[in-house]
C-alpha cells in the first residue's frame, strides 16, 4: 500500500507494484539473502525407509532419522542454513532441514515430526490414523504441505483412510517411505536405498505445488492416495494405480498432471473427522464358499463389508443360501459394497451374476480398490447421523476421485475451442500433445485478465474447457489472485466453486487473502477466511510499524482487513515496542480504540458459515463484525 498525501494508508493503483510489499522480511543479521521458501512437516511415523540394523536385523531407533539426514547433502544444506541463520528464524535447529536450490529457484525447509514409539506399518491400527490426522490439523496452519514417512506394507490403507479423514483439504499430504523384500532390506542410509528419492520426491512436490489431496509418492510417481495399492513385495516399483494414471512424474522435470487432480470446490475450511467405525471388514468370495462362512463373517457387530467378487462383479446366482445371507444383512442395516477381485476393471450389471448382487441390496463400487472401499465404509459409518439411506448413497458417490465418475452431459474437447484451434493453427500444431501445451500456456493468462474483467462466463467457458483455473501467470499469479484485488466477491465465489487454490503464493510470496487485505475488499476477505485461507508467518511478519501508522492516521478499514485476515493486532509491536492499541490512544483516535479494544476482547471464534450473498458489502460491515470474525494466526 502506498502513503496517500494525508498520511493515511491507501490501496496502490497497480496489482503487482503493490504486490512488493510481500516481499519476505528476514533479519538484519542474515549474511546472505534468503531464497523463497516453502515450509513443510515431516512427520516420522516408521517404517524401513528410518530403520537402523540392530545386529542381524533392522528396527526402529529413536531420534537417528534427524542425524542421518544432516550428512545427506541431496536432503540437507548446512551452508545456506548458517549462512542465512535459518535456525534462528525457525526456531530449534535438533529438527529443521533444508534442501538445496531447486530448479524452481525455491528452498524447502522441512521440519521433522518423529512419533513416540516408531511404529511398524503392521502394527497401524485407525487410532494411529487419528494421531496423523489431528498432527496434520494442529500444523496445518504454519506449513505449506506435509509428508508422511511410513512402512510400505499397510501405506496404501493409510492413505485411502487419511483421504476420508481430511475434509475440505486444500494442501499437499503425501505418503511415502522405502521398500523391503525378505532378501534385501534398504532403509535411507543404505547405499542401494530408494528412501532418499522417495524422500526427495515427495518434498519436492509437497513444496513446490498445492495439490488439494492425500498422495502417495513412490519410484518417481505421485499417485491419488485412495486409488493405490501394493502389488510387489520386492520391488521399488511397489505401488500401483490400475484404474488411474498418476497425479504427477518425476524424471528430468517434475510434472503434475493437473486435469487429474482432485479438487474439493468447498468454502469450507479444513477439518478431520477421526470417528472412523471399526466394523467393518473384507469378505472375499471363492468357489465353494459357505453360506455358514458368510454368516458367520455377517452377524454383529459388523457394519460394513466390501465384497470381492469374481470379474466385473460377478458372484453365484445359484446359490439362494448364499444370497439370502446378503440379502438378510442388508436388509438388517449392515452396508455391503461389491469390488471386484481384479486389479483393474469395475463393477458393471453386464452379467445374470453381476445383477443379481444389486438385487440383493449390494452397493456396487465401480472401480474402487478394496482399500479405499474400506476406507471410505469405516467413514461413512462414523458419521453417526447419517440414515441408512444417506449412507448408501455416499457410498455410491464419488467423494476423494476414489472411484471414476461418468461424465454428465457432452464432453468438450479441445478441439472444440475456435480460439484454441486459432493458436494451433498459428503455431502449426496438431497433436493432443502439441495442443495441450498450448492450453497450458495461455490457460493462466486468460484466466486472469477473465479475473482482471469481471467475466464470469469467459471463466466457466475455461473450465469447461479443462483448463486448470489455479495455473499461475509468469508472476505466479493465479485467477483468484486478480479477484481477490478487483474485490469481485461473485468471481470469487464462483472460482471457489472450480476448486481454486487458496494457498497458492506468487512470485513476492502473496496469497489471494494477502491481496484482498491489501486493497481492503472485507467481504473477500471474509469468504476466503471461510474457505480456510489464512497467513503465513512471512506474510505478517515484521507488520507493527505498518499497523501502528495506520492507527495513528485513524485508517480503521485497514485495521480491520487485518483483523477478518485473522491477525492479531494486540502481538504487533511498532518499532518503538508499542502495540497500536497504545498508539491509538496517545494520538486520541476514539473510533480506532473503539475497533481495537472490541477485537482484543473477542476470543478466538470459528467464521460464520452462511451463504456467500448473505455476507455483507465493504461498506455495510460494522466495526463489531470486523472485531468478531478474525481469528489470531499468531495465537496457535
Amino acid at each position: 500500500m502506498e502513503a496517500s498525501s494525508n498520511g493515511v494508508s491507501s490501496p496502490a493503483h497497480s496489482h503487482r507494484r503493490s504486490s512488493s510489499q510481500c516481499l519476505r522480511r528476514f533479519p538484519s543479521t542474515s549474511s546472505l539473502e534468503r531464497e523463497p521458501e516453502a515450509r513443510v512437516l515431516v512427520i516420522n511415523t516408521g517404517g524401513t525407509i528410518g530403520m537402523m540394523y540392530c545386529g542381524d536385523v533392522l528396527a526402529p531407533r529413536a531420534n537417528t532419522f534427524v542425524q542421518v539426514l544432516r550428512r545427506l547433502p541431496m536432503l540437507h544444506d548446512e551452508a545456506y542454513a548458517q549462512q542465512t541463520h535459518l535456525y534462528d528464524h525457525y526456531g530449534s535447529s535438533e529438527n529443521i532441514l533444508v534442501l538445496p536450490l531447486s530448479k524452481h529457484h525455491k528452498r524447502i525447509v522441512y521440519t521433522v515430526l518423529e512419533y513416540s514409539p516408531l511404529l511398524d506399518s503392521c502394527n497401524i491400527t485407525t487410532d494411529d490414523w487419528a494421531v496423523i490426522a489431528k498432527d496434520i490439523e494442529k500444523h496445518y496452519k504454519a506449513y505449506d504441505g506435509f509428508v508422511v514417512l511410513h512402512g510400505t506394507d499397510t501405506m496404501a490403507y493409510t492413505a485411502s483412510a487419511l483421504s476420508f479423514m481430511c475434509e475440505h483439504l486444500g494442501k499437499t499430504i503425501i505418503l511415502t517411505g522405502s521398500q523391503s523384500s525378505p532378501c534385501t532390506q534398504v532403509p535411507i542410509f543404505e547405499m542401494r536405498s530408494d528412501g532418499r528419492d522417495n524422500l526427495l520426491g515427495a518434498l519436492l512436490f509437497a513444496g513446490h505445488f498445492v495439490i488439494p489431496e492425500v498422495g502417495l509418492y513412490f519410484h518417481h510417481k505421485l499417485y491419488r492416495g485412495c486409488r493405490v495399492t501394493k502389488v510387489d513385495a520386492g520391488s521399488f516399483k511397489a505401488f500401483q494405480s490400475p484404474n488411474m494414471p498418476p497425479l504427477g512424474n518425476a524424471q528430468v522435470d517434475m510434472k503434475v498432471t493437473w486435469e487429474e487432480v482432485w479438487r474439493s470446490n468447498t468454502t469450507r475450511p479444513f477439518c478431520v473427522h477421526t470417528n472412523m467405525n471399526r466394523n467393518v471388514g473384507l469378505l472375499r468370495l471363492f468357489p465353494g464358499i459357505t453360506a455358514a462362512t458368510v454368516r458367520a463373517f455377517l452377524q454383529p457387530p459388523m457394519e460394513g463389508v466390501v465384497l470381492e467378487s469374481y470379474g466385473t462383479g460377478n458372484a453365484p446366482d445359484n446359490r439362494p443360501d448364499l444370497l439370502g445371507e446378503l440379502r438378510g444383512a442388508t436388509a438388517r442395516g449392515v452396508l455391503v459394497v461389491n469390488c471386484t477381485q481384479c486389479l483393474r476393471g469395475s463393477v458393471c450389471e453386464t452379467y445374470a451374476t453381476g445383477k443379481v448382487l444389486n438385487d440383493n441390496g449390494v452397493i456396487p463400487g465401480g472401480d474402487m480398490t478394496p482399500e479405499a472401499a474400506l476406507a471410505k465404509l469405516s467413514y461413512i459409518l462414523g458419521k453417526e447421523k447419517l440414515s441408512l439411506k444417506k449412507r448408501r448413497e455416499m457410498l455410491s458417490e464419488n467423494l476423494r476421485g476414489e472411484m471414476t465418475a461418468l461424465r454428465q452431459g457432452p464432453t468438450i474437447s479441445l478441439r472444440d475451442s475456435k480460439f484454441i484451434q486459432f493458436v494451433a493453427r498459428a503455431l502449426s500444431v496438431s497433436s493432443k500433445e502439441e495442443l495441450e501445451a498450448v492450453r497450458d500456456a495461455i490457460a493462466p493468462i486468460l484466466a486472469c485478465a477473465a479475473a482482471k474483467a469481471g467475466d464470469i462466463h469467459t471463466m466457466e467457458a475455461l473450465h469447461e474447457l479443462g483448463m486448470n483455473l489455479s495455473d499461475q501467470d509468469y508472476d505466479g499469479r493465479t485467477a483468484l489472485h486478480v479477484a481477490a484485488c478487483e474485490g469481485n466477491l461473485m468471481l470469487v465465489d464462483h472460482l471457489l466453486g472450480y476448486g481454486a487454490t487458496v494457498y497458492a503464493k506468487d512470485r513476492y510470496g502473496c496469497t489471494p487473502l494477502r491481496n484482498a487485505v491489501m486493497f481492503r475488499h472485507l467481504d473477500v476477505i471474509k469468504l476466503l477466511r471461510q474457505t480456510g485461507a489464512h497467513l503465513s508467518q512471512d506474510e505478517y511478519e515484521g507488520l507493527g510499524p505498518e499497523l501502528c501508522t495506520m492507527a495513528v492516521n485513524g485508517d480503521v478499514q485497514g485495521l480491520m482487513a487485518w483483523n477478518l485476515a485473522g491477525l492479531n493486532l494486540a502481538t504487533q509491536l511498532g518499532y518503538d515496542q508499542r502495540t497500536p492499541l497504545q498508539v491509538a490512544k496517545e494520538a486520541n483516535q476514539k473510533e480506532v480504540v473503539h475497533f481495537l479494544e472490541g477485537a482484543s476482547q473477542m476470543k478466538e471464534q470459528n467464521l460464520e458459515t452462511g451463504q456467500v450473498k448473505d455476507l455483507p458489502r465493504v461498506e455495510a460491515l460494522s466495526l463489531d463484525a470486523a472485531c468478531t470474525n478474525g481469528n489470531d494466526v499468531d495465537d496457535e
